[in-house]
């Protein structure tokens, strides 16, 4: 006999929560196991509210991690702010005559 072919019931919550993020996971359950799926609600708050906890681990780490593009995207939003890449470097130039002067 031939094996089902295994279904990851993990990944079906985070599609069907992403499909339906105003529903609970009551309503979720019911959609899953309209579709064949056997899981329950609580199932669903868990791999819901594990989902939040590791996209807030990934902000966190994100913000504070070496390498992370926070400078650039500072550099480049300050090259934005001033007009371009010449008129950020001559607004660099002034600040170090500035503290040079200082």
């Amino acid at each position: 006999m031939a094996k089902k072919a295994a279904v990851n019931k993990s990944q079906a919550i985070r599609d069907a929560l992403q499909a339906h993020p105003d529903k609970s996971p009551k309503d979720i359950a019911e959609i899953l196991v309209g579709q064949g799926l056997k899981v329950n609600a609580q199932y669903v708050s868990t791999i819901k509210s594990n989902a939040r906890v590791k996209a807030r681990r990934i902000v966190r780490r994100g913000t504070v991690a070496k390498g992370s593009m926070g400078p650039m995207a500072a550099a480049l939003a300050f090259i934005r702010a001033a007009g371009g890449l010449t008129q950020a470097k001559q607004i660099l130039g002034t600040i170090e005559e500035i503290q040079a002067a200082l």
